[in-house]
């Protein structure tokens, strides 16, 4: 099994390296630079990790998002993402099931992407970022923990 990444577009000039994107995309971008969602949903949190679960149909799309921590993602499906990255970048990457990647960012190291899913199956991804690192975590949105999606327990009966 192979990762295998082609490139779509080459990163842009450093002067301005989105310009060739649509204004639509380079709007997203600057309204979402500095989201810490790196997933669809926080399904746990420890003082040590962040546990999320991407899931992306066909056509799904993750908005751009700031990774700051040490982190890994592993996916159980095989499938197609295309990535939009903050240097101008468009890349599409082919995943196998089982595939599983490690990342670090020292001390002011980030990278900016978003994914959409070009192929034709579900993508998913469970990715794990761990809070002790060099950088501290970006706060996050209530909206986007489970804990705040899920519905009331509560019976009729109080």
């Amino acid at each position: 099994m192979e990762h295998k990444i082609v490139e779509i577009a080459p990163p842009g000039p450093v002067d301005s390296p989105r310009a060739h994107w649509p204004e639509k995309l380079r709007r997203e971008f600057d309204e979402n630079q500095f989201c810490g969602a790196v997933g669809n949903v926080l399904v746990s949190e420890t003082d040590d990790v962040r546990v999320w679960h991407l899931s992306l149909p066909p056509g799904g799309w993750l908005t751009f998002h700031r990774h700051v921590l040490d982190y890994f993602w592993t996916t159980p499906s095989a499938g197609t993402a295309r990535g939009y990255y903050q240097d101008g970048r468009i890349v599409d990457v082919h995943h196998y099931p089982g595939e599983t990647r490690h990342f670090h960012h020292g001390k002011d190291e980030y990278f900016v992407h978003a994914i959409e899913n070009v192929g034709d199956t579900e993508l998913i991804f469970v990715t794990v970022e761990f809070l002790r690192g060099d950088n501290p975590p970006i706060p996050l949105a209530d909206a986007v923990k489970l804990e705040h999606r899920r519905p009331s327990l509560a019976s009729g009966c109080d």
